[in-house]
């Protein structure tokens, strides 16, 4: 009787796929470790030459290497470098040994964030090969790390946590550029700096409803961009107009068309409650008499949620503008995309990276820190599906085994 072959459980075909990824040593070139030391020699170097013990590029290298390799602090890099140092060695001169940690954080104090931005995600956009053709939905957002605030005491000054405005693209799932922001309420000002930054054509954005405003509206479509953003009580008038105008009637009657552009309805299931989204869109506009003073606002959308049924059910509005023609496939794809800023950027930096645990002061070195750890979060995410675990995971495998890792991470990058 002839026997069956054995079925392969998940993680052996996940281990065999990753064999096909490894590198042998002898066949080590380093080549995207070299193409990322030539991109960071781009940047300034404020220093005065005759007093640079380490060089800047091979500062950045090492602690990227060291946030891929399960490091999140200052300390922890500069230790992960020390028992690195001769692998290291193969491409990078660290003509002047390993700084402490007080020196990796005062030289990225002095790096340009604008410059370490354009460098990476110029990195990240060589290496990464996007084969997409979807609409690209930007998310706008502000993040406070916590950790890096203090309050005032007798012997010191009240220090601000560091908060950055972060605009994230769904379809690289990278962040395309950060802008600090001294408080919440300063994102408003922020959004037409952040948007004038980066490639926003064709493209289609979203904020929270305090940004919400006519000229960050105005800089969205100079940039030859689309937007769908909310409306709230900021705006009471309008609002209440949104309210009024979107009522059980209006809604049902838009369902009753049963118009596949104009309705569309989905189910979720969350702790054994079932939630239902209702999207309803319509370019009926002419009833609105400052329509001329939102810039190409072409039609209205609005969400009912539904949280249970019957006499324990919970119904919740919300309303949005959009320079969208009807679509409800893409306008409810661009509400619900909004949050990936947070689920898919900012939740892995204070989780996966710890970054709101960091205590770092200088707000430019945290900065500089934030945004490397931007890149490693782009990179690891993009090698998520063939390492089939979460990136806490293959951080802490490269941490584990960091010789043999590493060039499998990067051969795994320029070919998924």
């Amino acid at each position: 009787m002839a026997i069956k072959n054995k079925k392969l459980t998940r993680s052996e075909i996940t281990e065999k796929i990753l064999k096909k990824y490894e590198v042998n040593e002898e066949n080590l070139d380093f080549q995207t470790l070299k193409y990322f030391k030539e991109k960071m020699k781009e940047l300034t170097d404020t220093r005065q030459p005759k007093k640079c013990t380490y060089k800047i590029w091979d500062v950045v290298v090492v602690v990227f290497l060291a946030i891929l390799a399960n490091c999140d602090g200052w300390e922890e890099i500069r230790e992960f470098a020390i028992r690195k140092k001769v692998w290291f060695k193969n491409f990078l001169k660290l003509s002047g040994g390993i700084p402490s940690s007080k020196t990796y954080e005062r030289i990225f104090s002095i790096l340009n964030s604008k410059e370490l931005e354009e460098a990476t995600t110029y990195f990240v956009s060589e290496v990464i090969h996007i084969f997409n053709s979807e609409k690209d939905i930007i998310n706008l957002d502000g993040k406070t790390d916590n950790g890096s605030s203090r309050k005032k005491t007798i012997l010191h000054e009240e220090v601000k946590s560091l908060n950055v405005l972060n605009a994230y693209s769904n379809k690289y799932g990278i962040c395309l550029a950060s802008e600090p922001i001294s408080k919440k309420s300063n994102e408003i000002p922020a959004i037409p700096k952040i948007l004038e930054r980066i490639q926003t054509k064709d493209t289609i954005i979203t904020w929270d409803a305090l940004n919400t405003q006519k000229k960050n509206v105005e800089t969205v479509i100079k940039g030859k961009a689309d937007y769908c953003v909310p409306i709230k009580s900021n705006h009471p008038l309008f609002f209440q107009e949104l309210v009024d105008y979107f009522d059980e009637e209006k809604c049902d009657s838009i369902k009753a068309l049963n118009d596949a552009i104009t309705y569309k309805i989905e189910y979720e299931k969350s702790h054994g409650t079932i939630i239902t989204y209702e999207y309803f869109q319509t370019e009926d506009m002419e009833w609105f008499e400052d329509k001329k003073k939102w810039k190409k606002l072409t039609s209205f959308a609005c969400v009912r949620k539904t949280i249970g049924e019957g006499r324990n059910r919970k119904v919740e509005m919300r309303y949005y503008i959009t320079s969208l023609p009807n679509n409800i496939d893409l306008i409810s794809k661009a509400i619900r995309n909004h949050w990936s800023v947070e689920n898919k950027l900012h939740w892995h930096l204070d989780v996966t990276f710890k970054q709101d645990k960091n205590t770092t002061q200088d707000k430019q070195a945290l900065l500089n820190l934030q945004l490397m750890k931007k890149l490693a979060l782009a990179c690891l995410k993009h090698t998520a599906k063939i390492y089939d675990k979460s990136l806490h995971l293959i951080r802490f495998g490269i941490q584990l085994e960091f010789e043999k890792e590493i060039p499998r991470f990067f051969n795994i990058l320029s070919k998924s």
